[in-house]
C-alpha cells in the first residue's frame, strides 16, 4: 500500500512530498515502510513540483503572470465593448420612447380638443 507523505523542514519551512510504501517484513514479522522522494510542494498552489521538473522561477513566473495579465486585459476589453454597445442601445431606446411619448401626447391633445368641441 502506498500514500503520499508531506514533511516540512523546520529550519527552512520548505514542504517536501514523499511516496511511502508499506510492506510486511517476513524476517522481523512486522510491517515496514520505505519512502521515495517525489519533490517539493509549491507554497502558493499546494501542488507537488516533482524532482524532474523545474519550478517556475524568475523569468518563467513573470512570463506566466504577464500572459495571464494580457488574457485578463483582453477579457476586460471585450466586456467594455459589450457595455458600450448596451449603453448605445439604451440611448436609442430612450430616444424612441421620447418620440412615442410625444406622439401620444399630441394624439391625446387632439382627441381632448375634439371631445371638448362637441
Amino acid at each position: 500500500m502506498s500514500c503520499i507523505v508531506y514533511q516540512t523542514d523546520k529550519k527552512t519551512g520548505i514542504k517536501y512530498a514523499y511516496e511511502s510504501i508499506s510492506y510486511w517484513d517476513k524476517e522481523k514479522k512486522q510491517p515496514r515502510s520505505t519512502r521515495k522522494y517525489l519533490g517539493r510542494v509549491d507554497e502558493e498552489t499546494g501542488e507537488i513540483i516533482y524532482k524532474d521538473e523545474k519550478p517556475k522561477r524568475g523569468a518563467d513566473k513573470v512570463a506566466a503572470e504577464a500572459s495571464r495579465i494580457s488574457e485578463l486585459k483582453g477579457e476586460i476589453e471585450k466586456r467594455d465593448s459589450i457595455i458600450k454597445e448596451l449603453k448605445d442601445e439604451i440611448k436609442r431606446k430612450d430616444a424612441e420612447y421620447r418620440r412615442l411619448a410625444c406622439a401620444v401626447e399630441k394624439a391625446v391633445n387632439i382627441l381632448g380638443s375634439s371631445i371638448a368641441a362637441e
